[in-house]
């Protein structure tokens, strides 16, 4: 059975090959679709929907996410995926209500612009599991029957923060932030504590975009931060982060990027990308939500233990033999639990 995309043709990913890289290591409920958590779930069929607030093919990770939920459904014939788009606010509670009047058993929604229409859905539809990625919902301990989830950014963002304080000269670093909101600081609060674990003194400025679809404004603000004396920037700003590994190149600094490489821009000049696998994430949603692990009330966040984010080098990555050193260190702490990373930054 294909991935079925509702909205818009998927095609993968834009066209460019993946370079090499290394890493430290229902209302309508029937037979056919039993609530998840009951029973062997390999024998039994699941209607699982993605509801998108953007298109797929505004962003990259949205792309491998489909793409992977794609693959998924290959490999379990049994469980049946669509995505839907919902680009308009409009659309948000119709096409996530339509769903559940469908029988999907199992409704993820996409970030917090969808928390007020996921948590209305929800409330009507209680024997449908429903999943919030990144909705940041403050009442979220009222819905059993809704789990929020996401990654543990501040993980990668430690890792990140080690590169860019093992890379910089000028001790001065800085980073192109999407959006002054909670997920984008945990990134941030990560990335400022991993560098200071290296050196306590090292200065970092942060830049919001405030926009996640804008190069020009991530190139502006990249270009900015170089003027400020930073000798490594960073950008975790969806489509707007293109803009800073643009900046980089024109003024031949160092580069951390956030879920993608930019070889074709930077050349060189990339240190590392802090990777998350959306797929994998959602994918472990899901099969917690069939297995009888959903977690309804609560925020589960999916990190570099459950295989969901990385930080990860391309082959010509200018980092040191050393610096890969200190950043393994860091990540196997991680796993170890010997490092408690705050989700607050620093400063903004």
């Amino acid at each position: 059975m294909a991935l079925v995309l509702v909205a818009a043709a998927f095609t993968a990913c834009g066209g460019q090959k993946a370079p090499e890289t290394s890493a430290p290591a229902a209302p309508a409920e029937d037979a056919s679709a039993p609530a998840p958590g009951d029973g062997d779930a390999a024998e039994k069929s699941y209607k699982v929907a993605l509801v998108s607030d953007m298109a797929v093919d505004e962003a990259e990770w949205l792309q491998n996410l489909v793409a992977g939920l794609g693959d998924y459904q290959t490999e379990h014939p049994n469980i049946e995926v669509k995505v839907v788009e919902a680009t308009q606010s409009s659309e948000y509670e119709p096409k996530t209500r339509a769903l559940a009047q469908a029988g999907y058993n199992i409704i993820i929604t996409t970030n917090s612009s969808m928390a007020d229409a996921t948590t209305a859905v929800a409330a009507d539809f209680p024997d449908i599991l429903f999943g919030s990625l990144d909705g940041v919902i403050s009442d979220i301990a009222d819905y059993p029957n809704l789990q929020e989830f996401g990654l543990n950014r501040t993980e990668t963002g430690y890792l990140a923060g080690v590169a860019a304080a093992c890379a910089t000269k000028a001790n001065k670093v800085g980073i192109v932030a999407g959006a002054d909101e909670p997920v984008i600081n945990a990134i941030v609060a990560g990335w400022q504590q991993g560098m200071r674990s290296v050196n306590p003194d090292i200065e970092d400025m942060v830049a919001y975009a405030n926009t996640w679809t804008d190069p020009t404004k991530g190139k502006e603000l990249g270009l900015m931060l170089v003027n400020e004396g930073c000798d490594v920037i960073a950008a975790a700003a969806g489509g707007t982060g293109v803009g800073g590994a643009q900046a980089a190149a024109e003024k031949g600094v160092y580069f951390v990027a956030w879920d993608v490489h930019y070889q074709d821009v930077l050349g060189d000049l990339e240190l590392g990308s802090a990777v998350n696998f959306f797929d994998k994430m959602v994918i472990q949603f899901i099969e917690d939500a069939i297995s009888g692990n959903f977690q309804g009330g609560k925020r589960v966040d999916y990190g570099i233990s459950e295989g969901v984010c990385t930080f990860e080098y391309l082959d010509n990555s200018p980092l040191s033999d050393e610096a890969k050193e200190k950043i393994k260190a860091a990540y196997d702490d991680i796993i170890a639990g010997k490092i408690d990373i705050s989700t607050e930054p620093l400063h903004k």
